[in-house]
């Protein structure tokens, strides 16, 4: 390989590792006391006859039963690419809908070409509003969503700097600004208007001293999401370069503004927390990056980058936590190995009994730069219903860094990302079936230089 991307390859793969709503909430809710205020291509490997573009399925029977969006993350205009789901897990690519926004080429602090968070994209009202982070202009768009057909609703300012991961909860989003380190939320009415929450800006956990980056000394945050019952709100930083990042919870007040319940961070957190998700029974599982050690460089006289090729450091795990009504996290199993390093997106099947993990840097296998190889690249694991995790082992992705990951809304299909900005290579959407047991089924994938290298966020109805 050429030394020019050579370099820029290492950089993609160090940016992975170091790897807000428009009608008033109605007023029987805002009467709710807290904690019960919200509750309310056919480009891929397949033959061209598996998938048609008709919108009610093709010549062989196989309807269109819902869709898939990810985001082009385009520094000259970002776009939501909408891709048609089928019945049996299959995806047939459709349109690329303009957001109005823009993405990144290069995301600060980490120069990583893709939104390196969890949830950049969202769904509301059963997939019939869908809600993008525009990270390069600092912009949230909503689109109303008509079968596979979407339409632009609003457009407004994140309250922010690097929008990265957004939330919904009856007519509430929120979304985490990376850089500024702030979190702001929105009022949304059913056709996807957005209005800003006043009082509703909160600064995340400092985590680095005064005057390094991000500017307000927050972490590099990860994701942003309610509790399932909306009463709270939770944020995971990675706190790269220390060896642990943060969690934080807040009340989400009967007027949807925040209140900082505890703010858990040092010790008390796992090796850099990225993404999360809510089993069925309200337990938190997170997954962590892993540790981080010394010697760090300098890139772009920004945050130390650590040793990515060391195979001793970034071993991903996976913990669970019972979230009390005050906010407090209670660990249940913690450091659970996932067998693969950079331990980032997670996601739970339908049925709460299992939890899918992306290891973005793979497996070092016999080489230690033996990364990007999507070997290990999804962590399997079962859920007690109590919380507990164990590994049940490891699935391979295709070649690349694996990242986002979506469920669909029937439970039977796993989706994961896996972008890429190599010369060489194109991003690809694997399609995994998701058998009783929790294994997974390859079903086919979505590729063929189709996609752009730096598709961002995954979300599925």
């Amino acid at each position: 390989m050429e030394p020019g991307r050579k370099a820029a390859r290492i950089a993609w793969l160090v940016s992975l590792v170091a790897a807000a709503l428009a009608l008033l909430l109605p007023a029987s809710a805002l009467a709710h006391k807290r904690g019960a205020n919200h509750r309310a291509a056919t480009k891929g490997h397949h033959h061209p006859s598996r998938h048609g573009t008709r919108h009610d399925g093709d010549r062989h029977g196989n309807p269109v039963v819902g869709t898939v969006y990810t985001t082009t993350n385009d520094p000259s205009g970002n776009g939501v690419i909408v891709l048609q789901r089928h019945r049996d897990g299959t995806l047939t690519q459709g349109a690329t809908v303009p957001t109005g926004g823009t993405g990144i080429a290069a995301q600060p602090p980490f120069t990583f070409p893709i939104v390196d968070s969890s949830g950049s994209i969202a769904l509301a009202k059963n997939g019939h509003l869908v809600f993008v982070v525009n990270d390069g202009d600092n912009t949230i768009t909503s689109f109303q969503a008509n079968g596979t057909q979407l339409r632009r609703a609003s457009r407004v300012s994140s309250g922010g700097v690097l929008p990265v991961s957004l939330t919904t909860h009856g007519h509430l989003l929120y979304v985490v600004n990376e850089m500024s380190s702030t979190i702001s939320g929105y009022y949304f009415s059913d056709d996807g208007r957005l209005w800003s929450i006043p009082g509703s800006e909160q600064l995340i956990s400092p985590l680095f001293p005064s005057g390094t980056a991000p500017p307000n000394t927050g972490g590099v945050a990860a994701q942003i999401s309610f509790s399932p019952d909306g009463g709270q709100l939770i944020v995971t930083e990675r706190g790269l370069p220390g060896t642990s990042g943060a969690i934080d919870t807040f009340e989400v007040n009967p007027n949807g503004s925040l209140t900082l319940e505890q703010a858990l961070t040092g010790a008390g957190v796992d090796p850099n927390p990225f993404g999360f998700a809510f089993t069925n029974s309200g337990k938190l599982l997170v997954s962590n990056v892993g540790q981080v050690n010394g010697p760090f460089s300098f890139p772009a006289g920004n945050l130390p980058i650590p040793q990515i090729f060391d195979p001793a450091q970034f071993v991903g795990s996976t913990s669970s936590y019972t979230l009390s009504n005050t906010g407090t996290l209670t660990p249940i199993s913690t450091q659970v190995a996932s067998g693969g390093r950079g331990a980032c997106w997670l996601v739970v099947s339908g049925d709460g009994r299992y939890a899918f993990v992306t290891n973005t840097l793979s497996s070092a296998k016999a080489v230690p730069q033996d990364i990007g190889t999507g070997i290990d690249g999804v962590s399997r694991y079962k859920v007690a219903p109590n919380g507990t995790l164990s590994l049940l082992g490891t699935t391979n992705a295709g070649t690349g860094d694996p990242t986002d990951e979506a469920v669909s809304s029937d439970g039977k299909f796993l989706y994961v990302s896996v972008p890429t900005v190599s010369p060489t290579a194109t991003s690809h959407i694997d399609v995994f079936g998701i058998n009783g047991d929790g294994s997974l089924t390859t079903i086919s994938v979505v590729d063929q230089g189709t996609l752009p290298g730096t598709i961002s966020g995954l979300a599925a109805n």
